[in-house]
């Protein structure tokens, strides 16, 4: 299990935060298909996928306050489906009155880097976001690029 960060402490919604993103997805996009799997025996599968359009991508969810945990299973598999598929981490961040949505491809995980940010724990930012990612294969094709 690796730590990210660390400094105040603020008492973790991560649940709360998942079913209101899981709402807003079901309204969003109504004729994709999503569905959660957290699971105590399904450590390493992304917390969500979402099908629409043919495809299928996963997303791993974290309440970072700002710290987070995450196992090392988990991070190898969001690295292989961001490499095979699409997967990629949503972090609701908030520290004080620090409030942020942050997409984040797996490979920048630690340092948080975003490939796209929202102020605010911002459900619909998400939602549209994978949209893009399902209606523009540009969007998916930016991870084959080698680096």
């Amino acid at each position: 299990m690796t730590k990210c960060a660390s400094l105040e402490r603020i008492p973790k919604r991560e649940t709360p935060l998942k079913a209101a993103l899981m709402a807003e997805i079901r309204m969003a996009l109504p004729r994709y298909q999503a569905f959660r799997h957290e699971d105590v025996r399904s450590i390493g599968i992304p917390d969500l996928s979402v099908t629409g359009h043919k495809i299928t991508s996963w997303w791993e969810a974290k309440h970072a306050t700002p710290d987070f945990f995450t196992f090392g299973l988990q991070e190898l598999t969001c690295k292989r489906l961001a490499v095979a598929g699409f997967c990629r981490y949503i972090v609701w961040y908030e520290v004080g009155d620090d409030l942020r949505t942050l997409i984040v491809h797996p490979r920048d995980l630690h340092s948080l880097t975003p490939e796209a940010e929202a102020a605010g724990h911002d459900h619909r930012f998400v939602a549209t976001f994978m949209r893009q990612v399902h209606e523009h294969p540009a969007v998916r094709l930016r991870d084959r690029i080698i680096d």
